[in-house]
């Protein structure tokens, strides 16, 4: 089942653009397919990011990208200036990508972040933004609906501020997102914006007992819809919680999660996707083809190539834009030789990711569905 926020987003390009654009969409998905079987690109990703800072202002307990990003800069690396990623987002639309997502980091630390978002919208592509929502103050809701981006996805971790002040390890951030998301749901009501506002929470330990609350807050709050993700073995010291008692607790929650998307609750999730929390928890390897190496390219602030974002979390690049364009790293040899080693990658439940491998894997969505009734 193709999921509520690809519906909408297709639907709103389709009444933008026309048939035409809804045709290169089919064919693409056709040709990503066969990209799979023949074990080689035949067309650009359905799924561009851009890492557009490894800088942040929180110190979450499941992130490390920051230390990862002071690590590269220690090695001499810059983050790229507006220019060179003005050039990287054109190199994504010679692609032929239809959207891109800006990620850090946070990207509201750099002042050129609405400046990109709206040349990735000049080229017509879907444009989403993801932040932690601290720097997300009036001037900044205003110049995102500005930019005409088409999503903004905020983190939200617990339903109650000591919570989700844990999880981002730092004291005020829970006041800040909850006034951040009422602030840009009020304005894009006020200036008659299509802008969509998703929540987004990292599911764990410490909030799993929130979740129905989140759902709640989150609708309280004006958000179109929540994303549940299940905490990935990310940073280089996590330690997710995997015994049995807390995979019953987990298990217990798709099950609630999936009634309550059936129920009309604005759950992105897929079926499908909910279904495999327990595995990811588990630490079982995705059961889930990988075809990130043909439907998603990311590109980090130093020029770095990934197929996608937790490679970049792994530190695990497979070319640069410092030697070359963005077109040539994607059918060049050496990014053909790691394709192999990406499809053997089972190592995330990421929903991005999993999501999209889920569309293009349906032998695996009909035996899930089979093995559910």
């Amino acid at each position: 089942m193709i999921r509520k926020d690809y519906r909408e987003l297709i639907a709103g390009k389709f009444s933008e653009e026309g048939p035409g654009w809804l045709f290169r969409r089919v064919r693409q998905y056709l040709l990503l397919n066969l990209s799979s079987v023949m074990q080689r690109s035949m067309c650009g990703p359905a799924l561009g990011t851009l890492m557009v800072t490894y800088r942040c202002n929180f110190d979450c307990v499941m992130c490390d990208i920051p230390c990862r990003g002071a690590a590269l800069e220690g090695k001499g690396l810059e983050e790229f200036d507006t220019d060179r990623f003005k050039a990287v987002i054109a190199g994504f639309a010679r692609l032929g990508v239809p959207g891109i997502g800006f990620t850090g980091g946070e990207p509201l630390l750099r002042p050129d972040i609405f400046e990109l978002l709206a040349t990735a919208r000049s080229y017509g592509m879907i444009v989403r933004l993801n932040t932690n929502g601290y720097l997300l103050g009036d001037d900044e809701a205003d110049r995102i609906i500005k930019s005409c981006a088409d999503s903004v996805n905020i983190s939200l971790d617990g339903a109650r501020a000591a919570t989700h002040d844990r999880v981002r390890n730092f004291s005020g951030a829970f006041e800040r997102v909850v006034t951040a998301v009422n602030r840009l749901h009020r304005l894009r009501q006020l200036k008659g914006s299509d802008l969509r506002i998703k929540i987004v929470t990292v599911v764990s330990e410490d909030n799993i007992d929130e979740v129905p609350d989140i759902i709640t807050l989150s609708r309280e709050l004006g958000a179109d819809c929540i994303d549940f993700i299940p905490r990935q073995p990310f940073a280089s010291d996590d330690a997710s919680p995997s015994c049995d008692a807390f995979l019953a607790r987990i298990e217990r929650l798709s099950e609630y999660l999936e009634a309550a998307r059936n129920q009309g609750a604005p759950i992105e999730n897929s079926p499908a996707h909910l279904r495999l929390f327990r595995s990811s928890f588990a630490g079982i390897p995705s059961p889930v083809r990988c075809n990130a190496a043909y439907n998603s390219l990311a590109v980090d602030c130093f020029g770095n190539v990934f197929p996608c974002v937790p490679w970049i979390n792994w530190g695990k690049p497979i070319g640069s834009v410092l030697q070359e364009n963005l077109l040539d790293v994607w059918h060049s040899a050496e990014y053909q030789l790691a394709r192999k080693d990406v499809s053997r990658c089972r190592d995330c439940y990421l929903n991005c990711h999993m999501e999209l491998n889920l569309l293009f894997d349906l032998q695996f969505r009909m035996r899930l569905r089979w093995r559910r009734k």
